[in-house]
């Protein structure tokens, strides 16, 4: 007995089907990795059928009519996350969502204490929010809870994050500075790294227990739960008690005004007790200006609940009532302060005297909690409000939007640009993060067309650019402001020619063994929106034949002066002077990389965009020469007092022998100023994608633990909302092997839907989106017997429901 197409150690996927071949006459008993029998049958000679149950060996044996083992093999069932459907976009999708949680550069291992521990990201709230997604792929999820679970502070209190500290050692630096006056660092005894917590954050102690939450669903392991249950209690309780954290008056978690669960205050709350600068990220009791951030108690309430469940398992009902009363009390507190029937208001301040100057009308702002709180188990009506809210400001998004994903919106024109100017980061920008969330929230509220809609084109944003998500988009591109330019002519000062073919001194550069910018085009051009006339070059260094020191008469007004030049042989190009009428003088350094780039290079490069503090330099030309690799030109731009006439520039050549080639010089009466990256920054990758993987996985395929390591699962797809007619869906836990996988096909034109279901666990309950032309069914069969089933309707959408027993591969029958 073997089986067809099948070599020795070969892995079986769920569901697939497998042939058996030279079966002897008798009783053949199919067993899955735990010893259950999922198919038994008298065959002889040639048999198939479909691989299902547990993960781990299955046992295919022949038996006689008196029990007499004739045959056996084994093959092993490995499940795998995958998903595969009719239009190729979500199993992409998904691919991509992978690939960027995989592809994060941040540090994954740390050693406390002669222990090592791994972790995704290296801050709590980034590990456990990624986590989310990865929880689907990574095996290795229980250290980067139990890090934090082994250091916390005795008083409850959740570290932030880990640093190493390299070199190691156990004197103050930057962090210890400035957060040892609340006990808000510790360096590791050994010196290697360092703990800090944000002393403005008021999110970690939830998602601690989150994370515990997250990593028993992922492994099953009751017992590993149980030893973190007095950490979380701990850690919920120091929140509930300490003066940094909770507002007695209001009964809620309180916060400086940050940009939602952020750690950093706008510029006016600063403090400046502890470092002796204004400090965003400290706080103090008494000092701080306090106020309710309704993200904090949304997520501190699901956390209890998440805390009740698990101390139900374990038969501890009573702190378990005690928690969840808990949260039902902050969701009432905090509906009456904060829900304004739209949305949760994004900060009220304790002391209502309290205005700032901040430039937007705060109770206008939806930020980035509410898409959070779609899955916090706030009520339905809220969550259709809050969808609706976003569905509205889709259709009145700013120019250039990738999406209504803001993480606030509008954005704080003033006192958060040392961060974050607006549309950029927290400020305005736009992320995966929200997308994900609020994708899953339309998905669970009967918004599921939306929720495809979301992540279509999060797709498309993802394939933009390099099939990957970045954290951050630029919010919104506002048009520039209105320029003048004023070409320089530089052909009386030059010395060589455009393509450096004829540079001055020819044992320095010598055409054919250097770059030639032979391409390179010549006359009246524009590079990004700035002209420039280009007639000879002008070559600099302290080489003998090149020009020194060159200045250059203007006498005119400028804001900007931009220039188009290029490097060799150095790290400092040189520098440009602007001398004013007045006597006055500006100068700046042009350094390679951060400035302009070498004329060439090996690998592809291209200069940092900085839509913090405003780009200054960008890539004007590119070329490739199989001699000289890559060649660059470059574009920088210099900011000059608009008020004051400019005598003239002088270029200086460094004077370590770099090579320095000056093409062009524009004046332009507005200042420096390039479009802005649609790329922003300021968070690891992997957590907007794992936000996007966690509505693609629980929303749109719709498989969802509902116990641990999928026991017991919740099948609820919801292919017809993006027109998928089939698909085939498996969702794995690496960390306990435990899976769910289905096989789903809709034939409208036979009205009837098929489901294929098996899994690791014991009891399924389905419910399966109806197509929203079926307002009723006929019959519901399984494995052709018919079986009762109920209708339920979430908004305009109708869904059917019955609970299985999850014995082997089952088949599910609806009659349309």
């Amino acid at each position: 007995m073997f089986l067809q197409n099948h070599l020795p150690g070969q892995p079986v996927s769920p569901l697939q089907i497998l042939t058996l071949q030279q079966v002897p006459p008798g009783l053949l008993t199919i067993s899955d990795g735990r010893g259950r029998a999922y198919f038994s049958q008298n065959v002889s000679g040639e048999v198939s059928f479909t691989a299902g149950g547990a993960a781990g060996w299955h046992t295919a044996k022949v038996t006689d009519e008196n029990g007499a083992e004739l045959a056996c093999l084994q093959f092993r069932l490995e499940p795998r996350t995958e998903l595969r459907e009719s239009s190729g976009q979500f199993r992409e999708l998904l691919d991509i969502c992978y690939y960027t949680m995989a592809d994060e550069a941040l540090k994954h291992y740390t050693r406390y204490q002669g222990k090592t521990y791994y972790y995704l990201v290296d801050w709590l709230r980034d590990h456990v929010h990624t986590l989310k997604g990865m929880k689907y792929f990574e095996p290795k999820v229980r250290s980067g809870i139990e890090l934090y679970r082994d250091s916390q502070r005795e008083d409850g209190m959740i570290w932030d994050n880990v640093h190493r500290r390299e070199p190691p050692g156990t004197s103050p630096n930057h962090w210890g500075v400035r957060f040892q006056y609340g006990g808000f660092e510790r360096t590791f005894e050994d010196g290697t790294a360092q703990f800090t917590r944000i002393p403005v954050e008021n999110d970690v102690e939830y998602l601690f227990v989150e994370g515990i939450y997250y990593t028993w669903k992922a492994t099953g392991d009751t017992a590993w739960m149980v030893s973190c249950l007095e950490p979380a209690i701990r850690a919920l309780e120091y929140t509930v008690n300490s003066p940094y954290r909770w507002s007695a008056k209001y009964g809620l978690l309180k916060r400086g005004h940050t940009i939602d669960t952020w750690d950093f205050q706008n510029e006016e709350d600063c403090l400046s007790d502890f470092a002796n600068w204004p400090d965003p990220m400290a706080i103090h009791p008494e000092k701080t200006r306090f106020g309710i951030m309704f993200g904090d108690n949304t997520g501190y309430a699901a956390a209890c609940e998440y805390l009740a469940e698990m101390l139900e398992t374990v038969g501890r009902t009573t702190q378990a009532a005690t928690y969840r009363q808990r949260a039902a009390e902050i969701r009432q507190r905090l509906n009456e302060l904060s829900w304004n029937g739209r949305f949760f208001t994004h900060h009220v301040p304790e002391d209502p005297n309290v205005k700032r100057d901040l430039g937007v009308d705060e109770s206008t702002q939806i930020s980035l909690s509410n898409t959070y709180s779609l899955n916090r188990r706030i009520a339905h009506e809220q969550a259709a409000a809050i969808l609706r809210t976003y569905r509205e400001l889709k259709d009145n998004l700013p120019p250039g939007s990738p999406g209504e994903w803001y993480l606030i919106y509008p954005p704080f024109p003033k006192g958060y640009n040392g961060h974050c100017p607006p549309w950029q980061y927290m400020n305005g920008g736009v992320s995966p993060i929200a997308a994900g969330e609020l994708a899953h929230g339309a998905f669970e509220h009967g918004f599921e067309a939306y929720g495809v809609d979301i992540l279509r084109r999060s797709l498309e944003l993802g394939r933009r650019f390099g099939n990957q998500f970045w954290e951050c988009y630029t919010g919104a591109f506002p048009p520039p402001p209105p320029r003048a330019f004023q070409t320089v002519n530089l052909l009386p000062l030059s010395n060589c020619s455009p393509s450096l073919s004829d540079s001055p001194a020819t044992p320095t550069w010598t055409p054919g063994e250097h770059p030639e910018l032979t391409g390179f085009p010549t006359g009246e051009q524009t590079f990004h929106e700035i002209p420039f006339q280009v007639s000879r070059a002008l070559a600099l260094s302290a080489h003998p034949g090149y020009a020194q020191t060159v200045e250059i008469p203007i006498n005119a007004r400028a804001g900007a002066v931009y220039l188009l030049h290029t490097m060799a042989r150095g790290e400092i190009a040189g520098s440009l002077t602007i001398h004013y009428a007045d006597g006055s003088a500006k100068t700046a350094y042009l350094r390679e990389g951060k400035d302009l780039l070498t004329i060439n290079h090996w690998a592809e490069q291209n200069l940092p965009a900085d839509n913090r503090n405003g780009t200054r330099a960008v890539l004007a030309w590119k070329d490739y020469q199989p001699r000289h690799l890559h060649v660059y030109v470059s574009l920088t731009g210099f900011d000059a007092d608009p008020h004051k006439e400019i005598r003239s520039i002088t270029l200086q050549a460094a004077q370590d022998g770099t090579l320095w080639f000056v093409l062009g010089l524009t004046l332009s009466d507005s200042a420096v100023y390039f479009p802005p990256s649609p790329l922003s920054y300021g968070i690891p990758h992997g957590w907007g994608a794992a936000a996007l993987t966690y509505a693609l996985v629980e929303g749109l395929a719709g498989v969802v633990d509902t116990a641990t390591a999928f026991e017991s699962v919740c099948l609820c797809p919801r292919w017809p909302a993006a027109g998928v007619d089939s698909a085939e869906v498996t969702i794995h836990y690496p960390a306990s092997d435990g899976y769910a996988a289905y096989r789903y096909q809709l034939d409208e034109a036979a009205q009837r839907l098929t489901l294929t279901v098996t899994g690791s666990g014991r009891q399924a309950a389905l419910r399966l989106l109806l197509p929203a032309s079926v307002s009723a069914v006929n019959s519901v069969l399984v494995d052709g017997a018919p079986v009762p089933y109920r209708l339920n309707q979430v908004e305009e959408s109708r869904y059917l429901e019955l609970d299985l027993a999850l014995t082997g591969v089952q088949t599910v029958e609806v009659i349309l």
